[in-house]
C-alpha cells in the first residue's frame, strides 16, 4: 500500500509493532501506513478506488508444471 500511495504522490511512512530482523508484513505482524493529515482525504479516495476497481484474484498453479 505504501508503494501504491507513493507512486501517486502521497507521502507516507510505515510503522510496525516493533523491531524485527524479518520484513514485518511477511509474518503477519501489524503494520500501519502513516499519511499526513492534510493528505488523508486523497489517500482514502485512492485506496477506495483501488478496492472497487480490482477484486482480489487467486491464480492456481498446476503441481505438474515446474518453473525453470
Amino acid at each position: 500500500m505504501k508503494g501504491f500511495l507513493e507512486q501517486r504522490g502521497v507521502p507516507c511512512l510505515l510503522r510496525s509493532e516493533g523491531p524485527s530482523m524479518y520484513p514485518s508484513a511477511a509474518f503477519g505482524r501489524h503494520v500501519e501506513v502513516l499519511v499526513p493529515e492534510d493528505w488523508l482525504p486523497v489517500a482514502r479516495k485512492l485506496v477506495e478506488r483501488r478496492r472497487r476497481r480490482r477484486p482480489p484474484r487467486v491464480v492456481s498453479l498446476s503441481p505438474s508444471r515446474r518453473l525453470a
